[in-house]
């Protein structure tokens, strides 16, 4: 590790002086979006050239002008600011969700590309980073202030492995490294190394009493991981001949011999589901035999070599013959279901989290569903553990909290981690700041969740709202039932597709949007350039038809290649999600209550026009809808048990224009929606 400075900030302000002073002579353009903290952006603006040093200094000293004086920006703040309540904190909160490479990119010079540099591609011609940095980061600190949020979701920031890579820059999920940063992150305007420039945008976001979640990743690591040299028995290996399966093979004699995620029959997989559905996971149904034969002993550490292509060999024996043969690290798949049809992970592998009870004729040496996520049984034992590999994982995030003074920490499919490392991790974690927050990539909002001690999962809004029964369903449960925990109020997070890329484009994405703004136990989660109305998906990792994906085929995705937003323009999902974050904070003593009376279908006499009100502190805020995409719908809604009768309209305070009042006669609301129109009313 380089040596750190004392004050990242002054460091980064020290040298932005010395820069400012002199002159620049390329050209360097920044969104009009990306004020300094205490301006409110004006959408539609035309990009602005800027001299770089004058205009990230300015937005240093902005900060330094609306800096809290009552913490200290290099510790995390959870213990530093009132109401943390073991991590409950973010249930509060208003997230925006980071992944630097891409959020914080931009065509500084204009040239209609980003990067492109012959020995770096996220360089320009001038040798300014046009990839997202630390440092642009910071400088969209006052946009993000703006929009409403409170709080900095990172997808990983750690080392990028090659390996494998789908895209030209790889993926931050291809963890070569996880205690080491990704260099590309740092900025080359400043001489500071990339963890200084990272310290830096913490105490900034800090500063401004914006808490910071970091997203790791525990059971994967790229095939060309540092640790694989080290510990290649925290991995599974296969025989070099063995080649990877084409995507989309349908000849199963020809997918069964190659690589790729294990094939199962109908009735295995209706064993397999039913097994799993009824938490049995005594004796569950391995891969067939010519599957189990890929994999090969792990190799010693003095036969793991790079070769000339960057990917690790080594000699290993095969437990069946006792031959020796060349081995490679194998690439991941979707791991769930067993016939998920997700393209293969190959820029990465699963870590061996636990060991064979006879490691010389192992029972268990193969990646599936059961040795990497619904553990059998017979594998998972504590004495089987691979107690090394649980180690490393569990000191990391101490080193971050200690290092870097993070908040909290996203675990990437915390479902699938096992139960007793993440109470060992979470223990740890909360040893050092017992209001730490952890949230866990879980679809399922359920009290296990609760129990493991994660504060959040994220939830399944995302994946049922736009179907036509789904709506109804995620109201029914999250607001009539009610859930145990909090979970993310998404409409579309970095694996899935963009809300306004579904049908109904902005006009979904905004009622989607307020609906899970409002909801019981919602946290409100913007992924970032979801407020530009992008459509284009950074992965295609969750809920994409094989038609989806033919018609991706040949984009770019961001989350492997160079990518940038489209911050110039006109943006109406920005000014509509500042409004109703800033709705949510005005009346919150409705909206966060949790208690079964807060929440209340209302008759709208439509099926396509849905109506809740949520309820507290004597206030009552109503969400208005019509999901019909096509047709406008009209009737009334009669509000006789909660309305005076002396109201004789409402506003409806998402609305503009014609659509800004609703006439209320005899206590019976009357409406008259667009396709897709949303509203908010309160009394």
């Amino acid at each position: 590790m380089t040596e750190t400075v004392t004050n990242p900030i002054a460091a980064v302000k020290k040298q932005l002086k010395e820069l400012a002073a002199r002159p620049f002579k390329a050209t360097y353009k920044v969104p009009a979006l990306w004020v300094e903290t205490g301006c409110q952006p004006e959408d539609g603006k035309a990009a602005v050239a800027v001299h770089p040093g004058e205009f990230y200094l300015k937005h240093i000293e902005a900060i330094e002008k609306h800096a809290r004086n009552d913490i200290d920006p290099l510790k995390s703040l959870n213990q530093q600011l009132p109401g943390g309540d073991g991590g409950n904190w973010v249930n509060r909160e208003a997230i925006y969700n980071i992944f630097v490479r891409l959020t914080a990119a931009y065509d500084h010079n204009g040239d209609g590309k980003l990067g492109g540099g012959k020995n770096d591609l996220t360089l320009n011609a001038d040798g300014m980073r046009e990839s997202g940095t630390f440092l642009k980061a910071i400088a969209m600190l006052g946009y993000i202030k703006a929009l409403g949020c409170s709080t900095i979701h990172l997808l990983p920031v750690t080392a990028i492995g090659h390996d494998g890579n789908k895209g030209e820059l790889g993926s931050p999920y291809a963890i070569r490294n996880p205690y080491k940063l990704e260099e590309t992150q740092a900025d080359p305007l400043l001489s500071l190394g990339v963890e200084d420039q990272f310290r830096a945008f913490i105490q900034a976001c800090h500063m401004l009493g914006i808490r910071v979640i970091c997203e790791f990743v525990f059971r994967t690591a790229s095939k060309d991981s540092d640790w694989i040299a080290e510990h290649p028995d925290w991995f599974y290996w296969i025989d070099e001949k063995i080649a990877d399966r084409t995507p989309g093979e349908t000849d199963l004699k020809k997918a069964a011999a190659h690589y790729g995620n294990p094939i199962f029959t109908a009735e295995e997989l209706k064993v397999i589901n039913a097994k799993v559905t009824a938490g049995d996971l005594n004796e569950l149904p391995p891969p067939h035999a010519d599957y189990r034969s890929f994999f090969k002993l792990p190799p010693a550490a003095a036969s793991v070599k790079f070769n000339e292509k960057k990917q690790y060999r080594a000699e290993a024996t095969d437990p069946e013959t006792g031959k020796k043969c060349t081995v490679r690290i194998p690439g991941a798949f979707a791991d769930w279901p067993p016939d998920d049809n997700q393209p293969p992970w190959g820029d990465v592998t699963y870590l061996r989290m636990y060991n064979d009870e006879n490691p010389q004729k192992p029972e268990f040496n193969y990646i599936a569903y059961n040795t990497i996520r619904m553990y059998d049984r017979r594998l998972a034992r504590p004495e089987l553990a691979n107690k090394a590999l649980w180690q490393t994982i569990v000191d990391l995030v101490p080193f971050y909290q200690q290092r870097y003074g993070i908040d909290g920490v996203m675990v990437d499919m915390g479902h699938a981690v096992p139960v007793s490392l993440m109470q060992q991790l979470i223990s740890r974690a909360r040893m050092i700041d017992p209001d730490f927050a952890l949230l866990s990539e879980n679809f399922e909002i359920k009290q296990d969740s609760v129990d493991a001690g994660y504060n959040a999962v994220v939830g399944y809004a995302w994946w049922v709202e736009y179907r036509r029964d789904g709506m109804y369903d995620l109201l029914n449960h999250v607001g009539n039932k009610g859930v145990p925990l909090s979970f993310f109020g998404a409409v579309e997070n970095h694996n899935t597709p963009r809300a306004a890329g579904r049908p109904g484009g902005e006009e979904y994405a905004k009622y989607a949007f307020l609906v899970n703004t409002m909801l019981p136990r919602s946290i409100p989660f913007i992924h970032s350039g979801q407020e530009l109305g992008e459509t284009i998906p950074v992965n295609t990792g969750l809920d994409f038809t094989n038609a989806d994906l033919e018609k991706l085929k040949g984009t770019k995705l961001a989350l492997f290649d160079q990518c940038g937003y489209k911050w110039d323009g006109n943006h109406p999902m920005f000014g509509f999600i500042s409004r109703v974050l800033q709705l949510r904070r005005d009346f919150a003593g409705a909206v966060n209550q949790t208690g079964n009376d807060s929440f209340c279908m209302v008759q709208t006499g439509h099926a396509d026009v849905i109506a809740f009100i949520r309820r507290g502190e004597g206030r009552h805020l109503m969400v208005l809808f019509n999901r019909d995409l096509e047709n406008s719908l009209a009737n009334e809604i009669s509000l006789e048990w909660c309305l005076a009768g002396s109201v004789g309209q409402l506003e409806n305070l998402v609305g503009d224009g014609k659509d800004r009042y609703f006439k209320v006669n005899h206590q019976k609301l009357a409406y008259s929606l667009k396709p897709g129109q949303c509203c908010v009313f309160v009394w």
